[in-house]
């Protein structure tokens, strides 16, 4: 038996952030596929026969043996027998180790400059989902953790910044929040919204309060819809966190941890909250909290000016009744494990869990 090689996520990020001639090779079923994957890989329909240890299922297969493949499937298990076949054939393989489960802890930063503030968007590139450390003078307050708290706290480390502030801009449904470890690790100042209903103590904030962080003003603005206690923060004029309420795409789905009837109280005020951004300076750049595709490597900081988005996404410029029809009649699938998630969000305690298992696939916060 050939002795196949693994390697880790963080040496695939390096790989492809480095630009290394590489080959990836998805071996996962079409719907896996479909549901989310890595952009820079290519897929191969083989895998019903590799699930049968067909040693020719990956026949038609044609590669250079000049150029390293990495075999991914979902846990890293089934990409070990595909390796082992393409070795015995020649290649220079590597299996993923835990497949696209560990790759889903994946990430990598991009920042953006203001005269007074730097933010540093940090991106879960499977799922698409965005944190922000914002650091001015000394200090950092951190938004939407979802990744380990060290991340963070090695990102502030590097730009001499002090966690000052946490907070969530809601309390999300399609990944763990990491803000309350983040919170007891730092002994940062955990702010919520005060509608949040979580069994854990914050500091509550409220609608157009203002945040002084180092040289910079952030105002909190109050956009409910998506989840009742959904929050934006706008930086200094400059830019706007809107959580899953706006994204560059779409905006929020109000349907989430929702009976019926609430569906529709949600979509009414997801528009109310809409129509407060839409009121904003045209040139501030909105950063939302997910991106709706997998993000590649290196790829320019997620964001976009609101002047764009008031004529790129359609909804936007339809009337309430329109606007509520429109967003219930598009709702797309729930995300996988929702309710759980935002169960362990409202306790702030996910022991038992585990959170490779419990967040894989892709993000379904948005309607485009």
């Amino acid at each position: 038996m050939t002795q196949v090689k693994q390697i880790n996520w963080k040496t695939l990020v390096n790989w492809i952030d480095e630009k290394k001639s590489i080959t990836i090779l998805d071996i996962r079923p079409q719907n896996e596929r479909d549901e989310w994957y890595i952009p820079e890989s290519q897929y191969h329909n083989a895998y019903e026969k590799l699930k049968t240890g067909d040693f020719d299922a990956l026949n038609d297969f044609e590669f250079d043996q000049r150029t390293p493949i990495i075999t991914i499937c979902a846990k890293g298990r089934l990409s070990l027998f595909a390796a082992e076949i393409l070795a015995n054939k020649g290649a220079e393989v590597y299996s993923l180790e835990g497949g696209m489960n560990a790759w889903n802890s994946a990430y990598d930063t991009q920042e953006i400059d203001f005269d007074h503030c730097k933010i540093i968007q940090v991106r879960r590139i499977a799922k698409g989902c965005l944190s922000y450390v914002i650091g001015s003078g000394t200090e950092a307050l951190v938004v939407d953790s979802s990744l380990d708290p060290l991340i963070y706290k090695e990102i502030a480390d590097k730009e001499n910044w002090t966690i000052k502030f946490v907070t969530d801009t809601h309390i999300h449904a399609d990944y763990v929040s990491r803000t309350l470890e983040l919170t007891n690790e730092t002994s940062a100042k955990h702010f919520f919204h005060s509608n949040a209903k979580v069994s854990y103590p914050f500091t509550a904030i409220h609608e157009n309060e203002i945040i002084k962080l180092g040289n910079v003003n952030i105002r909190v603005l109050f956009t409910p819809g998506h989840t009742f206690e959904s929050t934006s923060y706008i930086i200094d004029d400059k830019a706007i966190l809107t959580g899953d309420t706006l994204f560059i795409d779409g905006v929020g789905r109000p349907d989430l941890k929702a009976e019926n009837d609430q569906v529709f109280l949600k979509s009414k005020l997801l528009y109310e909250s809409l129509q407060k951004i839409m009121k904003l300076e045209g040139e501030i750049l909105v950063m939302p909290a997910h991106t709706s595709k997998p993000i590649f490597i290196g790829e320019a900081f997620i964001n976009e000016k609101l002047e764009h988005l008031k004529e790129k996404i359609p909804s936007l410029k339809l009337e309430e009744s329109a606007f509520i029809e429109t967003l219930i009649s598009k709702l797309p699938q729930t995300p996988p494990n929702y309710l759980t998630i935002a169960e362990i969000n409202k306790t702030g305690n996910y022991e038992g869990y585990s959170l490779t298992e419990l967040e894989a696939g892709a993000n379904r916060c948005g309607v485009s």
